[in-house]
């Protein structure tokens, strides 16, 4: 299991405005919650499904591309990396 905590910039609700994107990465499924403060925040997870076909094989920055790609299709949020993210957490 990964966990992911990367500043990002929300590009697509009235000006731009920092949040910060949280994730945890499991086997063959994926759990994110876009947090901008306690009373705007949004929260969304993917499974594997055949069409999916899956992120375990993917790096860490293919599979953050993959959840920024999926929070826009998905909740309609679009948002930019503040940076580079910082390498995950690996809890065990």
């Amino acid at each position: 299991m990964k966990e992911y905590d990367c500043p990002i910039v929300i590009l697509n609700h009235g000006s731009p405005s920092l949040a910060h994107l949280k994730v945890i990465r499991l086997p063959f499924s994926w759990y994110a919650v876009i947090w901008e403060h306690a009373k705007r925040y949004q929260s969304f997870s993917v499974d594997k499904t055949k069409l999916e076909g899956g992120f375990e094989g993917m790096s860490d920055i293919e599979f953050l591309l993959r959840v920024q790609l999926r929070a826009d299709f998905d909740i309609g949020i679009e948002f930019s990396f503040i940076s580079e993210p910082p390498p995950p957490k690996v809890l065990h």
